[in-house]
């Protein structure tokens, strides 16, 4: 089987290719940016880069030099490895497409539809003209008779180089294309490498082999498995396995001898259209091969040979018609008479002799796992076969698991560049340099009005470090010591702690009211600011990286091996509060394939994190729930760019990123601008104007941004007249439902009135009792909650939420105090609606207040009988509220002596009483 590494970025968006040095020591890549890299592997994290121009489209080695087609429309000839212009071999036209080297033959094809042949010793080449199309492919004979090229023009065309390269054979009916830009078809014909026997080129889903001698299509190789068309392909160096690369990322190997394909592991999603491929020149178990995005990735077996590996199990199937033969000894050997290892038979005397029965014992014993041993040997592989998930004798392994992310630090570049950054965030910068011999390390704050920046002698060698506007951590990887800078004391602000018993730091956060330290033995040490030692906690996993904000810190670890596609990262929430400490677990949700790029807080105290496709997704502390906000991908203008995040905040709805032109990490000089990205919710069809409203809606309930409320009032309307605009009256309802709010409830009712939808509005104003329970239940709650806050890490504060620390519980208003002429207007108040005025009538509403007074209602309370008779009225007839302490008159306007009934008439809202 053939498994696939993971991509990594070699050139830009374009067209790329690549080489085998002949050594195999190194993979050399080429591409749209000009660039050569040479790498040592697909985990080589520093490959050289040398720039040759513009661009460079293909390369090829003679010996000691290596061939470039660059910008200059030449064949460029460079030393290697030192790539120190050497000369230039060929000239056309146009940029030079393919190039190819056998023995002392060098063939190029340009856009221009030339093909020049030029051989050793010979100062002229040969000119072969015949293609209406710019050449994309070729390939020499290795014997050097033939030439074949593949054209733009939908033709492959072999050349007789022994007879002054004449064009003897034409092949047509493929794929065209009108320039080199637009080509995705490239068919590559290549010879056999050994004999040169057959040609083989690929042609939609399936690829052809010619022979030599008769130049006819022999036979075709298809993969089912595939789903794409084939673009290239290529043989071993040995001629034992032929790839063939699709436009959907696929690979295909067959063993050209069996014409069988080989199983290999179906692309990623981040794999694009392949464009070259090439086999490694040491052994046939890798290959690599580039993307149209400028990815590179290699192509490695993992199969054993033990016991024969494949053969065994289709000579094993091949073999199964035996069981339909009888053999006039296979009982008593069965029954065992005869073992299958006798030397008794006189077939052994004659070596021409095959015997037909031992061949199938043999093959069939291999294949189910058992060899030609005694009982015993047989039950021992019974049981190993039973405990083990691979099976004996089959040349299978076990699966490779997703490789596990080490300790690494938020916010910062790796630890191999020379110049990096150890922290990045809305506090400030901090930044190594390594150039001298001790390095330094340099802080600056974004606020220069609150701190100063530092210049910092590196003498212990940190490489990691964790900033916050109360304190900066220092520590070293693997190393035992931790030494802190307290910003805003006075004194002595260095301190420093010795970790015990040989524990090394593998992780480090600062906040502005703590430290904490991740170490070997998976604890988690948390320090005051100041260095007070308060917490000791066990971590239960390997630690991945750490965040903090105020009082809170997120730890993340592995929570369980990878399995083959993923990893399955926990996180523990902390939260201090005195000398108690709270902790919530949560399961992070990274996609399969992906890495974690990034951890830390919103400026409301929510968690976030990135992976390695720039998806950050927010944990909302209400809900217990993650919600993907942003794709920074589909926001970058080229695949082959990258956002380093720094910050998230929630009030002002943006994401800010330092964009990485053609690499992962921003470079230290010069400094690159912050960029500030919006949010949006991943949500089907963006485009329209109802998802675009949803996604608001949805954002300001999910997340602490300004004026939420009202946003989520606004967006709502919207969204219900867009509804009834579309004739959508049951959606338009479902939403005022859903949001239940008696304000929102109003305006629609008003809205639907205005449209002259009676039977919306009847239906919308039939809500309303259901909407004022839930309102009242819904306030209940958060009443509840708000009260059970401090004790618990679980739910945002209200204060970070607005942005402040006040108590958000609002007080009623203290009881006015009367005057005697105030007092005496409410007593008649009071009198004329007591049971016993004469005013207490059934009337309309509309003339309600505009009822003229009785002589009862218009005598002079003066006696101190009267008064006392009217204070006891009073007291039967008011309930005292804070509402009508202060103003009298509120007692008429009671909500629940009015029936909520609207009746709807010349587009006007009426209250009627009951």
């Amino acid at each position: 089987m053939f498994e696939r590494s993971s991509l990594r970025y070699a050139h830009t968006t374009g067209y790329t290719s690549l080489i085998y040095t002949n050594d195999g020591e190194f993979v050399l890549t080429c591409g749209s940016d000009g660039d050569i890299r040479r790498w040592r592997g697909i985990d080589d994290d520093d490959p050289s880069s040398n720039c040759l121009g513009e661009f460079v489209v293909c390369l090829a080695q003679k010996g000691d030099k290596l061939l470039a087609s660059t910008d200059r429309n030449t064949v460029q000839a460079y030393t290697f490895p030192d790539l120190d212009n050497d000369g230039t071999l060929l000239r056309f036209t146009a940029p030079v497409i393919c190039i190819k080297v056998a023995g002392d033959i060098l063939a190029a094809g340009s856009e221009d539809t030339n093909i020049k042949v030029l051989k050793e010793g010979e100062n002229q080449p040969i000119d072969l003209e015949g293609h209406k199309g710019p050449v994309l492919a070729l390939d020499i004979h290795p014997m050097g008779k033939y030439l074949a090229s593949m054209g733009g023009d939908g033709v492959i065309k072999i050349w007789d180089l022994s007879n002054g390269g004449q064009d003897f054979k034409t092949i047509s009916d493929l794929p065209k294309s009108n320039s080199f830009e637009n080509a995705k078809f490239f068919g590559t014909p290549c010879f056999e490498p050994r004999h040169g026997n057959s040609l083989v080129y690929a042609n939609g889903k399936e690829v052809s082999v010619l022979n030599c001698s008769s130049w006819e299509v022999q036979y075709s190789m298809t993969d089912d498995k595939i789903k794409g068309d084939y673009t290239c392909c290529q043989f071993s160096k040995d001629g034992t396995y032929l790839a063939a690369a699709t436009d959907k990322g696929e690979i295909s190997v067959f063993d050209f001898s069996s014409r069988l394909p080989k199983k290999c592991e179906p692309p990623s999603t981040e794999c694009q259209a392949i464009t070259c491929i090439a086999w490694s020149n040491k052994n046939n178990d890798e290959l690599a091969y580039c993307d149209a995005t400028g990815q590179l990735g290699t192509l490695f077996s993992t199969e054993e040979t033990l016991a024969g590996g494949d053969d065994l199990v289709e000579n094993a199937e091949a073999m199964d018609g035996f069981d339909d033969i009888e053999f006039a000894d296979d009982e008593a050997k069965v029954n065992g008479e005869v073992p299958f290892n006798s030397n008794d038979d006189d077939d052994e005397d004659d070596e021409n002799v095959v015997s037909i029965e031992k061949l199938k014992s043999k093959v069939m014993s291999y294949a189910n796992g058992v060899t030609n041993e005694d009982d015993e040997t047989k039950d021992s592989l019974e049981n190993m076969r039973s405990a083990t998930p691979s099976v004996v004798g089959y040349g299978t392994s076990l699966p490779k698991m997703f490789k596990q992310q080490e300790p690494f630090q938020p916010s910062s570049t790796p630890s191999h560049l020379e110049h990096r950054y150890l922290a990045w965030n809305t506090v400030g910068i901090v930044t190594l340099h390594a150039d001298s011999s001790d390095g330094a390390i340099d802080v600056e704050f974004h606020d220069a009005s609150v701190h100063h920046s530092l210049h910092i002698p590196n003498y212990n060698n940190h490489n990691m470090a964790s900033l916050s506007s109360t304190v900066l951590a220092m520590a070293t990887e693997s190393s035992s010591k931790l030494v802190c800078i307290a910003l805003a004391s006075s004194g002595n602000k260095e301190w420093s702690v010795q970790l015990p018993d040989c524990e090394s730091v593998e992780a480090v956060c600062a906040t502005s009211r703590m430290v904490a330290v991740s170490t070997s033995m998976q604890f988690l040490r948390i320090f005051t600011v100041m260095g007070t030692q308060r917490e000791v906690i066990s971590i239960p996993g390997p630690v991945v990286c750490m965040a903090g904000y105020e009082d809170r810190i997120l730890v993340c670890y592995h929570g369980a091996a990878s399995s083959l596609k993923q990893q399955h990262l926990q996180a523990m929430l902390l939260q201090t509060t005195g000398l108690r400490l709270k902790c919530q677990n949560i399961t992070l949700p990274l996609t399969p394939e992906r890495q974690l790029t990034w951890l830390g807080f919103s400026d409301c105290g929510s968690p976030v994190f990135s992976d390695s496709m720039g998806l950050v997704q927010l944990f909302n502390l209400k809900s217990n729930c993650w919600y993907p906000v942003c794709d920074t991908m589909k926001q970058s203008s080229s695949v082959s760019n990258n956002y380093f995040v720094i910050s998230l905040s929630e009030r002002s709805q943006i994401l800010q990123a330092v964009l990485c032109r053609g690499t992962s990490y921003p470079m230290t000089n010069p400094r690159p601008m912050v960029q500030e990205l919006s949010l949006q919710l991943p949500l089907c069809d963006l485009e329209h104007e109802k998802s675009s409203f949803e996604d608001t809606m949805l954002r300001a309930s999910i997340m602490s941004m300004d004026n939420s409320e009202k946003t989520v009032k606004e967006t709502a309307i919207k969204l219900f007249a867009l509804a009834c605009r579309n004739e959508m009256e049951m959606r338009a309802k479902e939403l005022i439902e859903t949001i239940s709010s008696t304000d929102l409830l109003m305006l629609a009712v008003k809205y639907a009135t205005k449209l002259g939808r009676i039977h919306l509005s009847d239906r919308l104003s039939e809500l309303l009792p259901q909407i004022e329970e839930e309102q009242q239940a819904r306030e209940n709650e958060e009443q509840l909650v708000e009260q059970s806050l401090p004790a618990s890490p679980l739910i945002l504060l209200k204060a970070y939420q607005n942005g402040s620390s006040s108590n958000p519980m609002k007080l009623a208003p203290k009881s006015m105090d009367l005057g005697s002429t105030k007092k005496s207007t409410l007593k008649r108040f009071t009198f004329s609606n007591s049971p016993t005025s004469t005013l207490h009538k059934k009337v309309p509403n509309d003339s309600l207040l505009a009822t003229p007074p009785t002589e009862a209602s218009q005598e002079n309370f003066s006696g101190n009988d009267t008064e006392s008779q009217m204070s006891k009225a009073s007291s039967e007839s008011i309930v005292r509220t804070p509402l009508n302490s202060v103003n009298p008159f509120a007692s008429k306007r009671k909500i629940s002596e009015v029936d909520r009934t609207i009746l709807m008439g010349s587009e006007k809202l009426k209250m009627v009483k009951k």
